[in-house]
């Protein structure tokens, strides 16, 4: 009997050392860099391809053809055209038949200030949409970073669990050989069975939560990730960094200032307009009085040419003009209540991005620690195995806690490159400088 527990005890240590050593492995194999994995920076570069931002750059081209657009309509106009008319009861005056061609010359010299109102309108949103197209870049790349250092999170996890899962498989193995000679317990077995269960339940989570994570970075970016790089980091980040208007709030300013300018489309103030009129004539079958005691004789005119101004103010509309005036300047008030709200708003939370960054640069520091603390408690526990003070589900304990703190080291880690991203979107920086080669 001392024999056979003396063997065992030589297979448990032996079983030991191998997990050590596999864990160990693991944690040397997790630092080499896969060299089909995808950089974050080849990433945020091919995403300026994505179609979200092909479609906000289309949006602000079509805007600028509208700008060109409402400039060229205060421009002078030449129309052209042909005439023909018809008179039932002809005299001397109004022939049978008349026709013509025309051209004609048209401008509108003033229009009540409503063209200088078109011209800022058109300019304030051609801004809006340029700055709502960057903003949306810098969205796009955020949502990239923070999903890169997520699914890196996750990847740890999994490999951490995928390591448990080894163990605890050959675990069950060793301890079922142990229960059917009657070196084991039964509920020491099923505890062991109960945990990798659980363990596998969490692995397949962790699976479908990394490949929505691969998914989604695949959409964003416009590739197909295989494999990330685990060294991917971005530069240090200084708390001191001055803030800039983020572009999301500039844009709303710019919509703001049209609004503001919509309040010039409605007016009491004169419209003015120039004209000028060529026309060819052809007269036909003019009736002519046949009991006059005198002969007439007529000259139709080849042509006439009509030059003409108007000059036309709105007297009475029952307040409609009045009425959409106020519309519009409630508008421009409502845009501006937003703008300030929006504004305030974007400083808390810069403030908050702050103060993020700042506890998640501490939790890797807690972290490592909390790793370091797991590690001596292991290096205890084996001597401990090896010199059969405890047994080997306490053994198993250790190990498994030194697992967690990997994992949990390497998450912390990972969430402080998103809040380094996250306190930079919202200081208004860009991510190209601060995203390594």
């Amino acid at each position: 009997m001392k024999r056979l527990l003396g063997s065992l005890g030589v297979a448990l240590f032996v079983f030991g050392v191998q997990i050590l050593q596999g864990f160990e492995e693991a944690r040397f194999q997790q630092n080499l860099s896969n060299p089909n994995s995808q950089s974050l920076k080849a990433l945020l570069q091919n995403a300026l391809s994505n179609p979200l931002l092909q479609s906000k750059e289309s949006q602000v081209q079509a805007l600028k053809e509208e700008k060109n657009a409402v400039y060229a309509e205060y421009l002078p106009k030449v129309v052209a055209g042909y005439a023909y008319q018809e008179t039932q009861n002809p005299d001397i005056f109004y022939p049978k038949k008349l026709d013509g061609a025309f051209v004609e010359a048209r401008w509108l010299v003033f229009d009540g200030l409503k063209r200088e109102g078109k011209f800022d309108i058109a300019h304030y949103k051609l801004k809006a949409k340029e700055h709502e197209s960057k903003s949306t870049k810098e969205q796009l790349q955020l949502q990239i970073i923070q999903e890169y250092f997520n699914a890196l999170g996750l990847q740890s996890k999994l490999k951490a669990l995928n390591h448990q899962q080894q163990e605890l498989s050959e675990s069950i193995a060793k301890y079922q050989r142990f229960y059917e000679v009657g070196l084991a317990s039964l509920d020491t077995l099923e505890a062991i069975k109960a945990q990798n269960y659980q363990n596998i339940y969490t692995i397949e989570s962790t699976k479908t939560a990394l490949k929505a994570h691969l998914e989604q970075l695949s959409l964003l970016s416009g590739i197909e990730i295989n494999a990330l790089d685990e060294h991917a980091s971005l530069r240090e980040v200084s708390l001191d960094i001055f803030p800039k208007s983020r572009e999301d709030l500039q844009a709303n300013f710019y919509l703001l200032k049209a609004q503001e300018s919509a309040k010039s489309q409605y007016t009491y103030l004169p419209t003015i307009a120039l004209s000028n009129r060529y026309t060819r004539y052809n007269y036909h079958d003019r009736a002519m009085p046949s009991d006059l005691p005198f002969t007439i004789r007529l000259d139709d005119p080849n042509y006439q040419n009509t030059l003409g101004i108007s000059v036309s103010f709105t007297l009475f509309d029952s307040l409609a003009t009045f009425r959409a005036y106020e519309s519009a300047r409630l508008n421009a008030m409502a845009a501006n209540f937003e703008y300030t709200y929006l504004k305030d708003s974007h400083r808390r939370e810069l403030i908050i991005a702050k103060e993020a960054l700042k506890s998640a640069k501490e939790k890797i520091k807690w972290a490592d620690s909390g790793y370091q603390s797991a590690l001596i408690a292991y290096s205890y526990a084996k001597e401990k195995f090896n010199a059969q003070l405890i047994d080997y589900t306490q053994y198993l304990k250790a190990l498994t806690t030194l697992l967690h703190a990997q994992s949990f080291y390497d998450e912390s880690r990972f969430l402080y490159e998103v809040k380094k991203a996250e306190f930079l979107y919202k200081s208004g920086e860009s991510f190209e400088s601060f995203v390594k080669d």
